[in-house]
């Protein structure tokens, strides 16, 4: 495959962001995902398309942060490209947060926030894309560096897509150390060493995917007890050798990226992946979404469906396969046209026996209102039949459910508040017209339970009421 030798300068630009909520300088040691260093892991969640100061799309990113009851929409930070110490410039069409990552790149025990801006017009380049990093202290989120794009003549939309990791061997110049992958509309994925030093080189690797299409989505493969990450990446059509690009773009492909051969494993066609521990036998397995799956009847075309490959992490070749659909036995509904079930997938020990559990989002069921099924793991695969779905109907959670809500367009399952069950944190882009909303679903012995479920609207957490900023677009942790 293609390699490039990318040269890479980073600019400090450093001064006061006061956050709403800061931690006292003998805070614990960090947790994964604990930007404040408070022992809590924290929320962060985007609105790509806010208004910020009459611009309409500039985007915003909110961090909530975790608590003993948790995330609090009271404990916040709220960052655009307005604030102190976030380099740029909030500007129309920026779609600041369109990608979010949550990582502690420098290793001082509070995470950091990676943001792709890939609408943001760079050096008169319209839409080519930034992608900044706000870094955690003990005194907040204060300083902010930009990742430059070394090839902003090759692609436009840089920072579409992010992910974090050691990716020996798709990075030679860069082996051994974090770096951030960042993908763009074109076919390559560019690999920034994640200290943002000078260097005198890092790399890009290309992918037989349909250029005009770009890169879907990246997802970083964590393997156990390793200090060498895999790298999934999603893209549409494939190079068919020499005529040409299979497709019009309207077909996901994924892939495995491996040192031994950059696409080492085709994986199932899909938009998003996860990857946990279902079966809890150490080896981590890789789950592929596709809202999009052709390979049911005509009529539900587009129902979607989602590929499960046990222990895959490592080479991709799976110990078994299992596929889950709304037509599976013990999964409610059935499969429809434009359900785009697995648009959204998520991982995380909800029940605390030691295995980990799948969620699937389905924002276009029932009219697009949404809904999200949370499948349990079990010591050989996700036990689809005892599958519980999740709407705002359900009883319990707050709201009801309207069109065009899109509950579950984004995902995240994480212990906020320490008490050993991860929680199911939904993001609904859609509610209230499109200037979305968050809920929160707490985990427990019999896994996802509506008990002290909440909601956060626009307003709760600072950015107003008016306009489709579509907060919940982008969900994450650490």
């Amino acid at each position: 495959m293609r390699k490039r030798t990318l040269l890479m300068s980073a600019t400090l630009l450093a001064s006061g962001l006061t956050p709403l909520v800061a931690a006292s300088a003998g805070a614990a040691a960090g947790a994964p995902g604990d930007l404040n260093r408070d022992g809590y892991r924290d929320v962060v969640v985007s609105a790509p398309d806010a208004k910020v100061a009459g611009h309409a799309k500039a985007g915003a990113v909110v961090v909530m942060y975790g608590t003993s009851h948790g995330i609090d929409p009271s404990k916040r930070t709220l960052l655009t490209q307005n604030s102190t110490g976030v380099p740029g410039t909030a500007e129309a069409g920026d779609r600041f947060g369109a990608a979010v990552v949550v990582y502690d790149l420098n290793r001082d025990g509070y995470s950091d926030l990676v943001v792709g801006a890939p609408g943001e017009d760079v050096a008169g380049d319209d839409g080519g894309g930034s992608v900044t990093v706000v870094y955690g202290t003990a005194s907040g989120l204060t300083k902010g560096k930009t990742v430059d794009d070394p090839w902003p003549n090759s692609h436009d939309a840089y920072g579409r897509t992010l992910a974090v990791g050691v990716y020996n061997g798709l990075n030679p110049v860069n082996d051994g150390k974090l770096s951030i992958a960042v993908g763009a509309n074109d076919a390559e994925v560019t690999f920034m060493p994640a200290d943002l030093s000078a260097q005198s080189g890092t790399s890009g690797n290309g992918f037989a995917f349909n250029p005009a299409y770009g890169i879907v989505a990246l997802t970083a493969v964590d393997l156990p007890d390793t200090d060498d990450d895999r790298l999934i990446v999603h893209g549409r059509g494939d190079w068919d050798g020499g005529w040409g690009y299979d497709g019009t773009g309207d077909d996901p492909r994924t892939h495995l990226a491996d040192p031994a051969g950059f696409q080492d494993a085709t994986l199932p066609a899909g938009t998003v992946s996860a990857v946990g521990d279902l079966n809890g036998n150490g080896a981590p397995d890789l789950v592929i979404g596709n809202p999009e799956d052709p390979s049911q009847s005509p009529d539900t075309s587009l129902g979607g469906r989602v590929t499960v490959y046990y222990d895959a992490g490592y080479s991709g070749s799976p110990s078994r396969i299992q596929t889950i659909t709304q037509d599976t036995p013990g999964v409610a509904g059935s499969g429809e046209a434009e359900d785009r079930f697995g648009a959204s997938v998520a991982i995380g020990d909800t029940d605390k026996d030691g295995r980990a559990d799948l969620v699937i989002g389905a924002p276009g069921e029932n009219g697009g209102s949404g809904a999200v099924t949370v499948v349990r793991g079990t010591s050989t695969e996700l036990d689809t039949a005892h599958a519980r779905t999740w709407t705002q109907n359900s009883s319990g959670v707050p709201g009801s459910s309207e069109t065009g809500d899109a509950f579950g367009a984004a995902l995240r399952v994480l212990d906020t508040n320490k008490d050993g069950y991860a929680d199911l944190v939904v993001g609904a882009p859609g509610e209230n017209g499109g200037a979305g909303a968050l809920w929160s679903l707490r985990g427990s012995a019999a896994s996802v339970t509506a008990a002290a479920a909440t909601s956060v609207s626009t307003g709760g957490v600072g950015l107003g009421s008016a306009g489709a900023g579509h907060f919940g677009s982008v969900v994450t942790s650490r």
